[in-house]
């Protein structure tokens, strides 16, 4: 019993003395490691306001009729002028027939719905593109290297090495100074006069070169000198690696030789970051809800156009008042020629994102500007409907923020004397009162996420780093996120990969990351 228990004994503390030796190893590597610091003063942002809300629509009122000509249609005759009173079956007026150039308009409606169909088809494609990271930070890819930094070869007692070399009878010591693997410098001690002999690369390059020579041919240096080296272990770079910075996923590595030169080169991803590729599909949906509006615009004109009998006539739809009248003489085949209007309360209507639901209310103003004279006027939202809008025509909700929201119609009346028209395209613009300010926003790339939540690493009081769990709100341009408890502005913050990830490490406060 006592022969087993002896070795197991031996055993144990010969583990604990390896554990004991590896743990001082990871302190005494752990403590040469330095992460870098920022102010959040710097890379931070608190105090944010929102944006404004932008919509498309056309100008409509309860009952009206809006009448169109094609370019080159000949007028016979205008029955009504402005201000004047129309009942429903009245001749408005009368054009002649054979001179109407429909074509014209069937052209213009064929060029808005290719640009239309581009639009559709440019989304899709943007849609479906996967974006490269929106943020890519490099790290040194460094390993601990161990080497000489100095070797002295003694010449033991009955052996001899270059006998009868230089002032004395024999080389009795070598020694040679490393920096790395280059020999920095080498002298060697004589018997006759025991003194050091430095030697210098280039005026005593042939000695060198004989003292290197005659040490290459002995097979066991060991028989010949008793040696004396010095190791060093230090940190060197060997490469360069790169982070997808939004989820700390490796993207790639680029490896560097002992001279500089590239042995792994890292290519850079081409392509839209998702902020781009958010903007790009932003700016396409604009692009596509300004083209349906027109298309259906033109389709409507069309239609207006062909809206005549058989004797040229153009006949009132509507009981009201004549508010637009132009010259038979000189017209404008894009504008209403004549319109007719119930009621001098005219109405848009656009939508607004759930997010902004509680800024927004019945009575509010709105800024309305048209496409066609780029005249503005304010209108007051009448009503908000209830529940979210489905309908693609009415989904031209371009508010900056979170946009992956529902939307909700608004409808807004203003008066017909601002001199927007019945039928005109408007852009509408709705700046949110109340919103509350404040939020303290952070660059996504400083957040990482474990099993415990989302987490940043801080400097602490003691010079430290340390992991720290912060609760986020909501997202910025898709390039910041705020920040609701766990850090302040006040705090300075590493980048969380690499020699910032680690724990308790030394921090250094720079103005700016090296990423």
């Amino acid at each position: 019993m006592k022969k087993i228990i002896k070795p197991l004994i031996v055993i144990v503390v010969i583990a604990g003395l390896v554990v004991g030796g590896l743990y001082g190893y990871f302190r005494y590597n752990r403590g040469k490691k330095i992460a870098q610091v920022v102010s959040l003063t710097t890379y931070g942002m608190d105090g944010y306001w929102g944006d404004s809300i932008e919509s498309y629509g056309t100008v409509t009122a309860e009952k009206s009729q809006t009448t169109y000509l094609a370019s080159g249609t000949e007028v016979l005759s205008v029955n009504f002028t402005e201000g004047d009173h129309v009942e429903a079956g009245d001749v408005l007026l009368t054009v002649k027939k054979e001179s109407q150039n429909i074509r014209g308009k069937e052209l213009e409606v064929e060029k808005a719905q290719q640009i239309y169909n581009a639009n559709t088809t440019r989304l899709e494609r943007l849609e479906n593109t996967t974006p490269i990271p929106e943020h890519i930070a490099s790290q040194a890819d460094t390993r601990d290297k161990t080497y000489v930094a100095d070797a002295t070869y003694y010449v033991k007692d009955g052996c001899s090495f270059m006998d009868n070399y230089g002032p004395g009878d024999k080389v009795f010591e070598v020694a040679y100074m490393y920096t790395g693997e280059e020999v920095g410098r080498i002298y060697y001690s004589s018997s006759a006069d025991g003194r050091q002999h430095m030697l210098d690369e280039e005026k005593d390059a042939e000695a060198i070169e004989a003292i290197k020579g005659a040490l290459d041919e002995i097979e066991d240096l060991e028989s010949v000198f008793d040696v004396d080296e010095y190791e060093v272990t230090e940190e060197i770079v060997v490469g360069n690696w790169y982070y997808d910075t939004s989820n700390g996923n490796i993207i790639g590595h680029e490896g560097i030789g002992p001279h500089g030169e590239i042995r792994e080169e890292y290519i850079e991803p081409k392509g839209y970051t998702p902020t781009q590729l958010e903007e790009a599909i932003e700016q396409t949906k604009k692009d596509l809800a300004r083209a349906e509006l027109d298309l259906r615009i033109k389709a409507n004109q069309l239609e207006e156009m062909k809206n005549t009998n058989e004797n040229g006539e153009m006949i009132a739809k509507v009981s009201g008042t004549v508010s637009k009248v132009q010259s038979a003489d000189n017209y404008n085949s894009t504008q209403p020629f004549m319109i007719v209007s119930a009621t001098d309360e005219y109405f848009i209507s656009g939508t607004i994102g759930e997010f902004y639901l509680g800024n927004v209310h019945v009575g509010d103003k709105v800024s309305v500007m048209s496409w066609d004279n780029g005249m503005t006027a304010d209108a007051v939202i009448t009503d908000i409907s209830d529940s979210p809008d489905t309908s693609e025509e009415n989904n031209y909700y371009m508010g900056g923020g979170n946009t992956n929201v529902s939307n909700y119609v608004f409808k807004a009346s203003f008066d017909r004397s601002s001199g927007i028209e019945i039928g005109a395209a408007v852009d509408i613009t709705i700046t949110p009162d109340n919103v509350e300010a404040g939020g303290m926003y952070i660059p996504n790339f400083f957040i990482r996420k474990d099993s415990g939540g989302n987490y940043v690493m801080r400097m602490n009081e003691k010079n430290r780093l340390e992991k720290v769990y912060v609760r986020i709100g909501k997202s910025l341009w898709g390039e910041m996120l705020e920040v609701k408890s766990g850090i302040t502005m006040d705090d300075c913050l590493a980048f969380p990969y690499g020699n910032g990830a680690i724990e308790g490490i030394k921090c250094k406060k720079v103005e700016s990351l090296d990423y």
